[in-house]
């Protein structure tokens, strides 16, 4: 009981960020079934690295009841809050939060605990990012499941300091929120 208190204090604790919907539990279970089995046919038998990192993503998204869609550029997306005004075009410089994990849920970066949004121009970013933005509007949440091929490829990330924040060939998944447009 006492474990089961803390658990709930601790997961009820937003830290400083917004906190992410728990999905499994606000879904019923007829809907997290559909979800599957729609994800489940999105599966593709195949021994090659964008085969097994595709699946890993559909699995991820399956595991924590995530109901993403795939992109024909390859990456999957979860629109959480679609967002206000007009859509997010190539070119707009914009303020996001967001949170990156690898697909196990360990976290690599986080803008809320450094306490300062990102501001970039849309186009300057990992390809999932680019395009998976110009889905949304101000004020949007977001969830992108991506390949490696969209996101750091064969080089990874590296940190100034030369410590590897994202390895090479590795599938990531972001939730991006406090989507803002800024003036130039």
């Amino acid at each position: 009981m006492f474990r089961l208190l803390i658990a709930l204090l601790i997961s009820s604790c937003t830290c400083g960020r917004a906190p992410e919907p728990t999905q499994d539990a606000e879904r019923p279970a007829e809907v997290r079934g559909a979800i599957e089995e729609r994800l489940i046919t999105e599966l593709s038998p195949s021994d090659d690295l964008a085969g097994r990192q595709r699946n890993a993503i559909i699995n991820r998204a399956i595991d924590r009841n995530y109901d993403v869609y795939a992109a024909p550029e390859g990456y999957f997306y979860e629109v959480l809050d679609t967002g206000r005004y007009n859509a997010l075009v190539e070119g707009d410089i914009v303020s996001v939060h967001y949170v990156g994990t690898f697909l196990d849920g360990t976290e690599f970066d986080n803008s809320f605990r450094r306490g300062t949004p990102l501001r970039f121009r849309v186009g300057d970013l990992i390809p999932a990012w680019n395009l998976a933005l110009q889905r949304v509007r101000p004020g949007a949440r977001l969830r992108i499941l991506t390949p490696s091929s969209l996101a750091y490829g064969e080089e990874g990330l590296v940190a100034p300091n030369g410590d590897t924040l994202v390895p090479a060939n590795t599938s990531l998944e972001f939730l991006i929120e406090e989507i803002t447009i800024l003036e130039e």
